[in-house]
C-alpha cells in the first residue's frame, strides 16, 4: 500500500469535477484480470494491434513479446529501421511468436505527419493490411534529458511533437479512417502512456508536458466526436528501471524503494500493461475512459523527489572525490617510490595465435563403430563411391570460411586471418623490418608493413572482410573497372542529314562502303589517307546507358588476386576466369583428400583411371563477350577465345595444369542442376569400373549480359525495388519466405574427388560422405524451359503391396548372403584341391616335361582366388548393394537406405535447391514432403531443411557442390545451419508437414543421412542421398580400420603442412604442373600397360616413372 492508503496499482474513477481518485470496484476488476492473467494466460487470438516506441530494452518491447505470445497480429514500428533493427524484430517472433500471430515491421518516425497517414492507410486500405486495430499502444517517445527551461532548443520541440502533438494526431487520424469506412462496432483501445512526473526531476525538456498533456484525451472522450471509434485507457506508468527515459536516475532505484516509492523492471511494467487489455477491462473502456495508476506509489510519495534528487547527488560527488582521492594517493606513492611501485593491477595481453589448419574427417576406432558392426564384411566397396575431398571458390572465400558464416553467422579468427591474406589485406613476414632492427616473424599490413599479431586481425579486419565478402553492392572489378549503376548497350538509329566525314584506312573505308552501300560516300585523300562520310539515310549503332538494377550479386572476396594463389600469368592472360576459379576449388578439394601433389595419385591408380565430369552453366561468359559483342564492335579480341567458350576447356585446363591423367572424360551441363549431373555421372562411371577417382563440380562467372536478360522473366531480385524498402544486399536471397523476389546470382566454383570406397581406404584419403543414391530426372510436357518439375519423384517409385518385401530386411540378407559365401569358400577349397587332378590330366594330354607342377599350382591358385573374390563381389552386389535394382516393390531411395540397414526415418536434413525464386520454392518442399509421406515418415518427425543460398546466392552450376560441402560439414559437426534470412516462412509450405525450416543453427546429436536436392532450368531434377563415413568405416575389420586410420592421420599432418607453408610464403597454394609425371619415349609405356607407380624424389620434391 502506497502513503496514501491505495495499493500500489489501482484504478481511478472520474469525478464531477473531473478529478480522478481511487477506485476499489475497478480496482478488484483490474486485479481479477492480473490473477486471471497469472493462471490461465491471456489470448489475444486475432486481435490486431498497432504498438509503437518498442526498440530494444523499452517496456514497449516486452509488451510487444506478451502480445505474440498472446497469438495478436501486430503492427510494430522502428525510427531506425536496418538490418540490425529488423533483426532483432525478427528474433522476438521467433522467440515469442504464437501459432496465429503475425508481426509487420514498417519505419515510422511519429514527428512526420506524412508518416502518420501513410501508415495508417496502410494498415486499414484494402491494398495495405485492411485491418481494423483493436488495440493501440502509442509509447514512441524521445528522451530530453538536459534540456530545462533555459535551454530549450529544437530537439525539445521534436520530443513534444512525436510525444504529444503527434500522438493525438496518430489517433485522430486512426479515428477518421474508421468513419470513413463505418467501424463503429468495435472502438479501437487506445493505451495512453502517461506518466507521475511533470515536471518533478526536471531537466528533461517538454516531457512532463507531453504526458500531463495527454491526459486531456480522457475528458475530450466524453466532449468530442469520436468516442464511438476510440476508447481510452489511460496508463500511469511508474519508475522503470533499465529504459532510455529515466536510466540516468537507475542508481537510485534502491533508496526510492527504501522510502517508499516501488519500482519496476521493463517486464514488470509491461505486465501491468497487458492486464489493461484484458477483455473485462476493455468492455468498461468501451463505456468510459479509465485511469489506471501503475506509479507504485511514486505520486503519493512525490514530497521524497527533492531528497532522491540530493541523494543522488551526493552519490555523484562522493564517487568523484574517492575516484580524485584515489588519483592524489597513487600519484602520490609514484614520486615517493620513484616510480617503483606496482600497480595495483596489471593488464596481461594474451599472444592468442591462429591455427589455421586442413581439418580431415576423424575416423573413429573400430570399438567406437559397434553400432554399425552389422555392416562389416557385407558391402562391395568397390561399388559404394565417396566423398574424398571437397573445395569452393567463391563469395566467402573457401569452403571452411563459407562454413563459418553459414554455421555461426561469424567469421573464426583463423577465418579472419585466412581472407585476410586472401584478400591481400595482410601477408606474411620473416625478416626485418623496415623500422626495426630485430627480426620479425608474423604477419605485417599489406599497406602498411607494420606488424599485425594474430590476436588483433580479427578485431582489425573483420569489418572490412564482411563488407566485401559474400552478397553485396556490384562492385566495378567484378565488371572490369564498368559502372555498376548502368548497362550498354547500343541503339540503331538512321541519319537524317549527311554527317561530317572522319578519316580512315583505305581498308575501312572499303568496308563501310560494302557495309553500307550508295549510304556512305568514301574517297582518297591528296596525303594517300581516306574519308568517310555517311549520308543521309545511313544506319548507324549509337551507344546508350540504360539503368542497371540486378546489382545484388554474391562477388569473389574484393582485393583477390590469382598471382596470390599461383596462378601463372600466361594461363591468366589465356584461361577464361572460369577456369581459373576450377583450378583453385580442385586444389582445395585435393587438399582436403590429403592429396599434396596429384602425381601421387599413380602411385595407386592407373592414369586411365582417374577421370573428370567437372563442367558448367554457362561456360566461359569472358570468352563469350570476346566472341559475340567485342568481335562484332570490332574490337581486339583474344585468339584462344573460342577454346575458352568450351564448356569442356575447364576440364581440360584442369587436366593439363594439374592432372596429367588419361581418364574417361565426361563433361556436364545442366544449367543450376550441373553438379548434380556431374556426380551422377561420376558416381556411375566409378560404379561401372571405368574410373576409380573421379572430379566432379562445376564453376560460372558473372555476365552482366546474362543478368539482363534472366531480369526478364523475373527470375532474379530487383536491388534497386529490395533498397526502396529497407533491404541491404545480404538480405535480398530469402528462400521459402513470403517475401522472397527472385535469385541473387553468384560467382564461383565447387569440386569434389570421388573415389570407389576401396580406392580411397587403398590410399588412405579421408571419406567425408557416402554417395548413397544419385539420381536426375526430367519432367513433363511443358512450353516454359525454366518451369520447376516433379520428375525427381521418380527416385521413390514403386508399385504399391501391403506386405513389405522380405528383401528390405537386412537380417534376411545377410544371412543369404553368408550362405552365398559358404558356398563360395567350399568352391575355392575344392578347386585349389583338384589343381593337382587338373595337373595330371594335362600331362596325360600334353609332353609333361613342358610343366613346372610347382608354378602350375601357384598361378593357378591365385587365379582361383582372384575368381573367388569376384564371386563374393557379385554375391555382396546381390543381396547388399544392388539387392533393389529392378525390384518394382523397392524404390531406389528406399532400396538406397535399405542397403546400409536405413529407413526414411533415418535421414536426419535435407539441402535444399531453394533459390528464393517464387515457382521453385514452392514446388521443391512439395516434391521432398510426398517422397517423406511415400516412403512412410514418421508422423511429427519433421525433416529439417536447409536453404543455402540465403548466405550464398546462386551460383547457378556450382550451387550442388557448395551443398554438398554444406552437408558434409553438417555430418561433421552436427550443425544443422539455419536460414537467417527466413523473415516470414511461405503459408504454403504449411502442407508440408514432413519438414521443418530452421532460421537459426540447430547442435544435432549427429547426422547420419542426409537428402540434397538440385534443379536446373531445361527440365534438370537431381536427388543426392549421403551418408556418414561411419557407414563404410563400419565395414572394415579391426585390423585393416586401424590401417586406414594411421593413412589418413599421415594425410593430414601432410595437408596441414602444405597449408602452413603457403600462408607463410613458403610456396604457393596453386603449383601447375610443366611436364607430365613421364617422358615422351615413356608415354605408351605408362598407357596401355599396368606398370609400377612413380616414385618421390625428395630433392625435387616430384613424383616421377
Amino acid at each position: 500500500m502506497c502513503v496514501d492508503g491505495n495499493p500500489l496499482l489501482h484504478m481511478r474513477s472520474q469525478q464531477s469535477d473531473c478529478s480522478w481518485v481511487y477506485n476499489s470496484e475497478l480496482t478488484e476488476v483490474y486485479f481479477d484480470a492480473m490473477n486471471e492473467v497469472c493462471t490461465a494466460g491471456l489470448t489475444f487470438e486475432e486481435k490486431t494491434m498497432l504498438i509503437t516506441g518498442c526498440g530494444r530494452g523499452s517496456i514497449g518491447s516486452d509488451i510487444l513479446k506478451g502480445l505474440l505470445s498472446g497469438g495478436a497480429k501486430v503492427v510494430a514500428t522502428t525510427s531506425s529501421y536496418s538490418h540490425k533493427t529488423t533483426m532483432y524484430f525478427e528474433e522476438i517472433y521467433r522467440q515469442y511468436g504464437a501459432r496465429g500471430s503475425d508481426l509487420h515491421v514498417f519505419p515510422f518516425n511519429q514527428g512526420s505527419v506524412a508518416d502518420i497517414e501513410s501508415l495508417v492507410d496502410h494498415i486499414f486500405s484494402r491494398n495495405g493490411l485492411n485491418w481494423d486495430l483493436d488495440f493501440i499502444i502509442p509509447f514512441a517517445s524521445v528522451s530530453d534529458i538536459g534540456s530545462d527551461m533555459a535551454s530549450l532548443e529544437s530537439h525539445s520541440e521534436l520530443a513534444l511533437r512525436v510525444m504529444m502533438t503527434n500522438l493525438m494526431r496518430l489517433v485522430g487520424a486512426i479515428a477518421t479512417i474508421k468513419s470513413s469506412k463505418g467501424l463503429d462496432i468495435s472502438p479501437s483501445l487506445v493505451l495512453l502512456p502517461l506518466s507521475p512526473n511533470h515536471g518533478c526531476f526536471g531537466g528533461d525538456g517538454f516531457y512532463g508536458e507531453s504526458k500531463a498533456s495527454l491526459e486531456t484525451l480522457l475528458n475530450r472522450w466524453k466532449s468530442e466526436t469520436w468516442s464511438k471509434y476510440i476508447s481510452v485507457i489511460g496508463a500511469v506508468i511508474g519508475w522503470t528501471r533499465g529504459t532510455n527515459m529515466v536510466d540516468a536516475l537507475d542508481v537510485i532505484s534502491y533508496e526510492a524503494e527504501r522510502r517508499g516509492t516501488q519500482t519496476f523492471s521493463t517486464n514488470e511494467m509491461a505486465f501491468n500493461i497487458l492486464c489493461l487489455l484484458h477483455s473485462d477491462i476493455q468492455d468498461l473502456a468501451n463505456t468510459i475512459p479509465l485511469f489506471a495508476e501503475l506509479d507504485g506509489g511514486f505520486q503519493a510519495n512525490i514530497s521524497q523527489m527533492s531528497g532522491l534528487l540530493r541523494y543522488r547527488s551526493d552519490l555523484l560527488n562522493a564517487s568523484a572525490s574517492r575516484r580524485h582521492a584515489s588519483y592524489t594517493i597513487a600519484y602520490d606513492n609514484h614520486i615517493i617510490t620513484n616510480g617503483m611501485l606496482s600497480k595495483i593491477y596489471t593488464y596481461h595481453t594474451s599472444n592468442l595465435l591462429a591455427y589455421n589448419s586442413i581439418r580431415l574427417p576423424k575416423v573413429k576406432s573400430y570399438d567406437q563403430l559397434h553400432n554399425l558392426r552389422y555392416l562389416e564384411g557385407i558391402i562391395n566397396l568397390d561399388k559404394v563411391v565417396v566423398v574424398t575431398g571437397y573445395g569452393e571458390f567463391g563469395p566467402h572465400g573457401h569452403s571452411n570460411t563459407r562454413w563459418e558464416m553459414e554455421a555461426q553467422g561469424k567469421f573464426s579468427l583463423e577465418g579472419c586471418i585466412e581472407l585476410a591474406w586472401m584478400m591481400g589485406l595482410i601477408r606474411h613476414h620473416n625478416g626485418l623490418l623496415p623500422a626495426g632492427d630485430h627480426p620479425y616473424v608474423g604477419w605485417v599490413d599489406a599497406s602498411t608493413g607494420l606488424p599485425v599479431h594474430d590476436r588483433d586481425a580479427k578485431a582489425k579486419y573483420e569489418p572490412y572482410i564482411l563488407e566485401h565478402t559474400g552478397i553485396r553492392t556490384l562492385e566495378p572489378a567484378t565488371i572490369g573497372g564498368a559502372d555498376p549503376n548502368i548497362f550498354t548497350m547500343l541503339r540503331e538509329v538512321q541519319v537524317v542529314h549527311d554527317l561530317e566525314p572522319f578519316e580512315a584506312t583505305a581498308e575501312e573505308a572499303r568496308y563501310f562502303r560494302a557495309g553500307n552501300g550508295d549510304k556512305v560516300d568514301t574517297w582518297e585523300n591528296s596525303d594517300g589517307s581516306w574519308s568517310v562520310k555517311f549520308r543521309r539515310g545511313a544506319l548507324i549503332s549509337v551507344q546508350k546507358a540504360v539503368p542497371f538494377d540486378r546489382t545484388a550479386v554474391g562477388q569473389l572476396p574484393t582485393g583477390w588476386d590469382p598471382k596470390r594463389y599461383g596462378i601463372p600469368d600466361d594461363i591468366i592472360e589465356i584461361a577464361d576466369p572460369v577456369t581459373i576459379y576450377s583450378i583453385i576449388s580442385t586444389v582445395e578439394a585435393l587438399l582436403r583428400s590429403g592429396i599434396t601433389d596429384p602425381y601421387e595419385l599413380f602411385k595407386y591408380f592407373h592414369v586411365s583411371e582417374i577421370g573428370n565430369s567437372t563442367g558448367s552453366c554457362a561456360g566461359g561468359t569472358g570468352a563469350m563477350k570476346d566472341i559475340f559483342a567485342d568481335h562484332m564492335l570490332d574490337k581486339e579480341v583474344k585468339t584462344n577465345a573460342t577454346q575458352e567458350l568450351f564448356i569442356n576447356t575447364i576440364a581440360a585446363w584442369t587436366n593439363m595444369l594439374l592432372m596429367s591423367s588419361s581418364g574417361p572424360i565426361k563433361a556436364t551441363v545442366g544449367a543450376c542442376g550441373t553438379v548434380a549431373i556431374s556426380l551422377d555421372v561420376a558416381v556411375e562411371t566409378i560404379q561401372l569400373g571405368k574410373a576409380k577417382v573421379m572430379i566432379a563440380g562445376a564453376s560460372d562467372s558473372y555476365s552482366r549480359n546474362v543478368a539482363s536478360t534472366t531480369a526478364q522473366i523475373k527470375a532474379t531480385a530487383d536491388a534497386l525495388e529490395e533498397h526502396a524498402i529497407g533491404r541491404t544486399p545480404k538480405e535480398m536471397s530469402r528462400p521459402c519466405t513470403t517475401t522472397r523476389s527472385g535469385f541473387v546470382e553468384s560467382i564461383g566454383s565447387g569440386m569434389l574427388i570421388l573415389m570407389s570406397a576401396s580406392a580411397a581406404i587403398q590410399c588412405g584419403a579421408p571419406i567425408y560422405g557416402v554417395l548413397a543414391m544419385t539420381a536426375t530426372a526430367t519432367d513433363k510436357e511443358g512450353r516454359t524451359v525454366p518451369a520447376p518439375g516433379q520428375g525427381i519423384l521418380t527416385t521413390v517409385r514403386e508399385s504399391p503391396s501391403a506386405i513389405p518385401s522380405l528383401m528390405l530386411d537386412f537380417r534376411y540378407r545377410r544371412r543369404k548372403l553368408q550362405a552365398k559365401l559358404a558356398d563360395i569358400s567350399s568352391w575355392t577349397q575344392e578347386e585349389k584341391e583338384g589343381l593337382q587332378t587338373e595337373l595330371e590330366a594335362l600331362k596325360v594330354l600334353h609332353d609333361s616335361s613342358k610343366f613346372d607342377d610347382e608354378e602350375f599350382v601357384r598361378s593357378n591358385e591365385v587365379c582361383i582366388e582372384r575368381k573367388a573374390q569376384q564371386m563374393i563381389k557379385n554375391a555382396q552386389d546381390e543381396w547388399s548393394n544392388e539387392f533393389w535394382r529392378n525390384d518394382p516393390a523397392i524404390s531406389p531411395l528406399r532400396g538406397s537406405l535399405a542397403t546400409w540397414g536405413l529407413t526414411i526415418d533415418d535421414v536426419d536434413m535435407v539441402s535444399l535447391h531453394a533459390t528464393s525464386t517464387v515457382a521453385s520454392d514452392k514446388n521443391e518442399p512439395h516434391v521432398i514432403d510426398q517422397q517423406l509421406k511415400k516412403l512412410g515418415r514418421t508422423h511429427g518427425y519433421a525433416l529439417p531443411a536447409v536453404c543455402q543460398k540465403w548466405l550464398t546466392g546462386h551460383p547457378r552450376g556450382p550451387a550442388a557442390a557448395w551443398m554438398l560441402s554444406g552437408v558434409i560439414q553438417c555430418m561433421q559437426t552436427g550443425i544443422v545451419p539455419g536460414n537467417r534470412n527466413l523473415d516470414n516462412v511461405m503459408s504454403e509450405l504449411v502442407e508440408c508437414s514432413h519438414l521443418v525450416f530452421p532460421s537459426k543453427s540447430i547442435q544435432t546429436p549427429g547426422i547420419s543421412a542426409a537428402l540434397l536436392t538440385s534443379f536446373g532450368f531445361g527440365q534438370v531434377g537431381g536427388e543426392v542421398l549421403v551418408l556418414h563415413p561411419d557407414f563404410v568405416h563400419a565395414v572394415l575389420s579391426q585390423e585393416a580400420l586401424d590401417q586406414y586410420r594411421r593413412k589418413v592421420k599421415e594425410r593430414e599432418q601432410k595437408a596441414n603442412r602444405y597449408w602452413q607453408d603457403v600462408l607463410v610464403g613458403n610456396h604457393t597454394f596453386v603449383q601447375v604442373k610443366n611436364a607430365p609425371p613421364f617422358t615422351l619415349e615413356q608415354e605408351h609405356m605408362y598407357t596401355w600397360t599396368l606398370q609400377q607407380g612413380p616414385r618421390y624424389d625428395p630433392i625435387s620434391r616430384t613424383y616421377h616413372f
